[in-house]
């Protein structure tokens, strides 16, 4: 009678095998260097981009060819146009697109018109890009301080307003265009000055703070 003996498996059939062990781990080790070198990327380019960003702070300043147009002052409404030309100019060396800015008008607490809204532009280096907005206002007269307010400062030839000027902002690395916190200017006491001639006509921006704060 013949014995018969258990013959063991060879090594490279034993799935718990040393060297089957090892290929796993380098699997996982190249999944790790992947992921974690896109992640490190990911915050390389946030660090650059909020860099930059501190760097292309505009410089904001109305023109004086900005006017108040159209104004009508009557027992019930104040309506008029507001015609806003706003110069930016920007120092820094990357190209920068402007997105949905829009400039909000008021005077006190009151608003005077719907959001005026600006085409999308994008900006060079170094370069001054002069934008306008035309906002109409129409304001019913009501029993409120910052309508009496208005109407007075009307009559009397002479009235600031507060612009607040908003933008959400990409700028360019490379052939990337990377999101930058969005832009936000106060322009505070943009004065607006009737004619002096008596003739009525558009009402020039003169004196008052022309530059912004961003």
């Amino acid at each position: 009678m013949t014995d018969l003996h258990a013959i063991p498996p060879r090594p490279d059939n034993n799935p718990a095998s040393p060297g089957l062990r090892l290929s796993d781990q380098c699997k996982a080790t190249i999944f790790i260097c992947i992921v974690g070198g896109i992640l490190v990327s990911i915050l390389f380019y946030i660090f650059i981009s909020l860099l930059i960003c501190a760097e292309i702070r505009p410089e904001l300043q109305f023109d004086l060819s900005s006017s108040l147009s159209s104004v009508n002052v009557s027992s019930s409404r104040v309506t008029g146009q507001w015609n806003m030309v706003l110069s930016i100019k920007r120092p820094s060396k990357v190209a920068v697109e402007y997105a949905h800015m829009n400039l909000l008008l008021s005077y006190g607490q009151l608003s005077l018109s719907r959001p005026a809204l600006i085409p999308d532009f994008i900006q060079s280096p170094g370069n001054v890009t002069t934008v306008r907005a035309e906002a109409p206002s129409m304001i019913q007269i009501v029993n409120d301080l910052s309508v009496r307010g208005l109407v007075r400062s009307l009559k009397r030839g002479e009235v600031a307003i507060d612009v607040v000027v908003k933008s959400k902002r990409r700028i360019q690395l490379g052939l990337l265009w990377v999101p930058v916190p969005d832009m936000e200017a106060n322009c505070n006491k943009i004065t607006f000055t009737a004619p002096t001639d008596g003739k009525g006509g558009s009402w020039m921006s003169l004196g008052g703070t022309l530059d912004c704060r961003s």
